[in-house]
């Protein structure tokens, strides 16, 4: 987040203007939640910031800017891992990620869904923003591997590993409200994702990676 917002005219934003722009980036946010993205319309989010368009247009330029705030927000905020650089390759400590996680998405998956369909568009933006708002978690599972694995040499490897890992935790997550689809059940589903990481966390990255 940039230390001085600016309205869309270069105004520098002071405590009322950037009341009104939370207001309407609330209102951005609660549209996502029920609304589509492309079916979204600056007058639906004015009338539930109950303001006008032109208002709206004093502080983004489109819809994609204000979720690109709500994203920007995000990144900034960022997810709280429970993981520190040692303590990490017990089973519950491993839970412990796993469902922090879910919840972080959980209450931010409007928003990251719109991120996720911006950034497979292709517009790098998004894609950066996205990598920023997953990198704690990426972050926390390299520290999680390193502990494990101390003496392990291959960072490439522990790289890889944790950049495996947080792509089937973020898939997972995403997929939360339609693991019916597989005919399994959200806690089964959650049991082996914490299985699967546990298992990937306790081997040796380097040696997996050699044996593939």
């Amino acid at each position: 987040m940039p230390d001085a917002i600016q309205t869309t005219t270069g105004r520098v934003c002071r405590t009322t203007a950037l009341q009104t722009r939370k207001t309407l980036l609330n209102s951005v946010a609660t549209e996502l939640k029920w609304t589509p993205y492309r079916d979204i319309t600056i007058a639906d989010i004015a009338r539930r910031a109950r303001t006008s368009n032109a208002t709206f247009y004093q502080y983004f330029p489109d819809l994609d800017a204000a979720v690109l705030g709500l994203a920007e927000d995000l990144a900034h905020n960022g997810f709280a891992s429970p993981v520190r650089t040692t303590g990490g390759l017990s089973r519950e400590a491993v839970a412990e990620l796993v469902d922090a996680f879910f919840r972080f998405y959980g209450g931010n998956r409007a928003v990251l869904r719109a991120v996720e369909a911006k950034a497979a568009e292709g517009d790098e933006r998004f894609a950066e923003l996205r990598r920023t708002i997953y990198g704690a978690l990426n972050t926390a599972l390299v520290r999680t591997l390193t502990s494990a694995h101390p003496r392990a040499a291959d960072r490439n490897a522990r790289a890889a590993t944790a950049a495996s890992l947080t792509l089937l935790l973020t898939s997972a997550a995403a997929q939360q409200p339609r693991h019916a689809d597989w005919f399994a059940e959200p806690d089964a589903v959650r049991a082996a994702v914490v299985d699967l990481l546990h298992t990937a966390i306790t081997c040796d990255p380097a040696a997996s990676l050699s044996a593939a």
